[in-house]
């Protein structure tokens, strides 16, 4: 048999906390100079922690349900929103932008590589400066007009182009 403050002193709390839980009919507590049964109150204490157990949230990844259940539903709002985007055309793939800029760029070594030779040929013979000049600029026109698309994988592009045309008709 134990008071108070040996009770405190058994579980590694305050004898304020001891009170508190005597107070709340947590702990048996008998008439006397000792009312205390160590054995008794250690095991009504860890009941009390077992029932309360839930109570408290849980940090890190071993969340309580609620907060995982709060967890999935953000997740499965932002993947909607994210398959909404790309739908919109607002959201590309990265492999998919890769792959269209890669090609791009390859096209574009590919075209101005070959402009010199294309134009050296139309200007062969050629003495007059103006005529020449014209020759290459229509060349050079050409291979930018060739270079000229939107840069967007083409199923983005046709939503792109199917958006805008849909806005127009809106206003």
């Amino acid at each position: 048999m134990a008071n108070q403050v040996e009770l405190a002193k058994h579980l590694g709390m305050t004898p304020q906390s001891v009170s508190e839980l005597v107070k709340n009919g947590i702990f048996t507590v008998k008439q006397g100079r000792s009312p205390i049964d160590l054995d008794v109150c250690r095991i009504e204490y860890i009941n009390h922690l077992r029932k309360h157990a839930g109570h408290f949230k849980k940090a890190g990844n071993s969340g309580d349900m609620v907060e995982e259940a709060t967890r999935l539903k953000k997740f499965q709002a932002d993947k909607a929103e994210l398959e909404v985007n790309q739908l919109e055309a607002k959201l590309i793939p990265a492999d998919l932008v890769l792959l269209k800029w890669s090609s791009e760029v390859t096209n574009a070594s590919n075209l101005l590589s070959s402009m010199a030779t294309r134009l050296a040929y139309r200007v062969l013979g050629l003495t007059d400066v103006n005529e020449i000049e014209a020759i290459l600029k229509t060349g050079c026109h050409e291979t930018l007009e060739e270079l000229s698309s939107n840069g967007l994988p083409e199923e983005y592009a046709e939503r792109v182009e199917s958006s805008a045309e849909t806005l127009e008709a809106a206003e």
